[in-house]
């Protein structure tokens, strides 16, 4: 006997009084983030997630409309980035655009978020050897900065096959960073 499902989960109440339209122009956007100056001239910081929906491109100057939700640090997650206008002329905006900038404090948190949207990478490695003849490749990955700002650990693992020898290698490695710039 077959049922009926729904293959949307329905919004509850709560979820849509969380919800919240912006229109406004972009002022900064990244891979991670998004600045958008409203009508009453305040700035507006939201993330995205793997969730959410965007144009490809969103270029300083265009005119969006943005539906987000409240997220932690009193930012807002985007789930909808929409273009109702895109940039006049210049690939920066327009002059207005850029007479204004955007507070330190905006910026602070955008460049925390970025920062934190680092923390962890993944690289693969391969080489070959010729005393004992051995092809290497292995995968590594970076975990930091951890403790201070200058601390980091990347374990990896490396696998090479020879005619004669085969090596598995796990390692644990700690990096500082001299404090230089």
């Amino acid at each position: 006997m077959p049922t009926s499902a729904l293959s949307q989960e329905a919004q509850s109440s709560t979820q849509s009084q969380n919800e919240n339209t912006i229109v406004g122009t972009v002022v900064s956007s990244t891979r991670d983030t998004l600045v958008v100056r409203t009508e009453d001239n305040q700035f507006q910081l939201f993330v995205f997630d793997r969730y959410s929906v965007k144009p490809r491109l969103l270029t300083n100057g265009a005119r969006v409309r943005v539906v987000s939700t409240p997220a932690e640090d009193g930012v807002r997650l985007a789930s909808t980035v929409t273009i109702s206008e895109p940039a006049a002329g210049t690939p920066g905006g327009t002059a207005a655009d850029q007479a204004q900038p955007i507070p330190p404090v905006v910026r602070d948190l955008e460049h925390d978020i970025k920062r934190q949207a680092r923390r962890w990478r993944v690289g693969v490695r391969a080489g070959a050897a010729l005393d004992p003849e051995l092809i290497l490749f292995g995968v590594h990955s970076q975990l930091g900065p951890i403790f201070q700002r200058n601390v980091f650990f990347r374990p990896d693992a490396e696998f090479a096959f020879g005619e004669v020898t085969d090596l598995i290698a796990l390692n644990l490695e700690g990096i500082y960073r001299l404090p230089m710039s």
